[in-house]
Formats: C-alpha cells, structure tokens, sequence
C-alpha cells in the first residue's frame, strides 16, 4: 500500500471520529446511522488490506489457506460493504424525512435493492469475484432519490434559512456529488481492465481526489456545525 493510500484511510479514519465526536455531544439518533456506516468504511478498508499481503508468499497455513480458497481477493468483502452501504443510508434519510410517503419510498429502495442482490448472488455463484450487474449504477439511483427526498423537504420547510446549520445538509450533498461525479469514471471501467495504462493512472487520481473532497466534507460538517449545536 502506497503512501497515498495510506494518507486516504487516515482521512477516513478522521470522518469517522469527527461523526462520532458529533454525536457524543449531541446524541443525535438521525445522525447516527451515518456514523456507523463511517465505522464500516474504517473497518472494511482497513480489513480490506489483506489483499496487499497475499501478493507474498508466507511460509504460513492460514495464509497458504486464504491465498487457496475463496477468499484470496477482497471482493465478497467490497460486496458485503456495497450492501451494508444501502441499508445505513436508507435508515438514516428514513430517520432525517418527516414525510410518511417519502419514508415508505426510502424503505422500498432500500429492501428492493437489498432482496435483489441477495437473490443475484444466490442463483450467480459471483458473490466471491464480481459485483452486481450495474451495481455503482443502482446505487447512484437510490443516493440520488434519498438526497433529493432530504432536499425537497428542506426546501418546503422553514429549515431552508438554516440548512447550513446541519451536518445533514453537507453529508448529502457530499454524496450527491461524489457519486454524479464519479459515476462516469465507472462506465468507462472496461478500459481499466484492459491495462490501458493512461486510465488506469488518471482514474486512480480522480478517485482520489474525489474521495479526499468527499470525506473532508464529512469532516467539515461535522465539526462546523457543531458550534450551532452548542450556542
């Protein structure tokens, strides 16, 4: 693992403690679920790391086992986080919408895309070396309807002075934009696994430069916000 790699999961590791700082002082149950869904990120990332030790070869039987079996590439890992990722955000727009109609179409999202990729992975066998057809496709859907649900009531409410005053306002549109930004990159992934050297390294620094903007925001909105919580 690379230095900027490592630099990345620091930042990770700095969103998380800024959403959990946020919530010790405000026991905010809306705010919550998107904490632990932080959490998860820390530690699936950091779990997700022992694809980089099964490029050796250890003289040891656990390792000779994990690099024989199933589970010598991290996909089924990124699979469980995919979902996991779906189900927190839905909980937590279910939580932050006051809209009855809008919380029920939060919750269909949520189940229907969590049933079907339980059923893909049962009847495909893939659930060990690829993702679902279309997946980060599916998901920029469902990110894109929860924000626009919070947007909308934002909107129609008297919260629309002080939306600057809500982590919410910055999480949501962090993930706005990260996933309409990074959403074309991945269309064009069939040209990273042809080893086209070009995009391989400027997919590399767009996602990084991507993901540094999305967890500073994070980390902005928790801890500027904050201060309104306290006045």
């Amino acid at each position: 693992m690379g230095l900027k790699e490592f630099a990345f999961h620091i930042l990770e590791l700095i969103a998380a403690l800024a959403g959990s700082y946020y919530y010790l002082k405000t026991k905010s149950e809306k705010i919550r679920p998107f904490v632990w869904y932080l959490w998860v990120v820390v530690c699936v990332e950091t779990l997700g790391m022992y694809g980089f030790l099964l490029q050796y070869n250890y003289d040891n039987e656990i390792f000779i086992w994990i690099k024989n079996s199933v589970f010598c590439y991290n996909r089924w890992l990124y699979n469980l986080y995919e979902l996991a990722s779906i189900v927190l955000f839905g909980i937590f727009y279910w939580r932050v919408i006051d809209d009855n109609l809008s919380k029920k179409v939060v919750r269909f999202s949520s189940t229907a895309y969590v049933i079907f990729s339980i059923l893909y992975f049962i009847f495909s066998d893939d659930f060990f070396i690829k993702s679902i057809p279309y997946n980060f496709l599916l998901a920029t859907i469902i990110v894109f309807l929860f924000v626009m649900l919070y947007y909308r009531q934002v909107l129609n409410s008297d919260r629309i002075m002080l939306f600057y005053k809500s982590p919410i306002f910055y999480i949501s549109s962090g993930l706005l934009l990260w996933y309409l930004g990074v959403a074309p990159l991945f269309i064009f992934d069939g040209y990273f696994y042809e080893v086209n050297q070009n995009f391989v390294e400027f997919r590399s620094l767009y996602l990084l430069i991507a993901n540094i903007l999305l967890y500073s925001c994070y980390t902005f909105g928790f801890l500027y916000t904050l201060q309104f919580k306290k006045q």
